[in-house]
């Protein structure tokens, strides 16, 4: 599996991106017939990343990036590089939302329906005693 930095800088973000595409095509030809056919999207991952590799990965194709923390989804999410040379991004929060920081995600043009859905309910639910 393609993991870390170091391998990515080895190698390239395009050509890392292939493989892991490439991989997930293999699994989609192996699925049984009787489901349904949805076709995976691949999110990738930029936390630590800076914005030229998140570029660099756009210029390859890929649109969906996810980060775990919310300051850095903030940041690269209105980065003027990023929004200039990534019209059609979309970012997805990863992980656990604490709830003082739901308010700094909601209401951001470029975050996917679903992690805004999955935050309003983790704000909705009461906190368990």
């Amino acid at each position: 599996m393609l993991r870390g930095g170091s391998m990515t800088a080895e190698l390239g973000v395009g050509f890392a991106l292939r493989a892991v595409n490439e991989r997930v095509q293999q699994s989609v030809a192996r699925r049984p017939r009787d489901l349904p056919a949805i076709q995976p999207r691949l999110v990738a991952v930029s936390k630590t990343k800076p914005a030229d590799m998140v570029i660099e990965a756009y210029g390859h194709g890929q649109r969906t990036f996810g980060e775990n923390y919310v300051q850095e989804l903030l940041e690269k999410a209105s980065n003027p590089k990023i929004l200039s040379s990534c019209p059609e991004i979309k970012w997805h929060f990863i992980g656990h939302l604490q709830k003082q920081n739901v308010n700094k995600l909601m209401g951001k043009a470029k975050l996917s329906a679903q992690s805004q859905a999955f935050s309003v309910i983790v704000w909705l639910t009461p906190p368990s005693k």
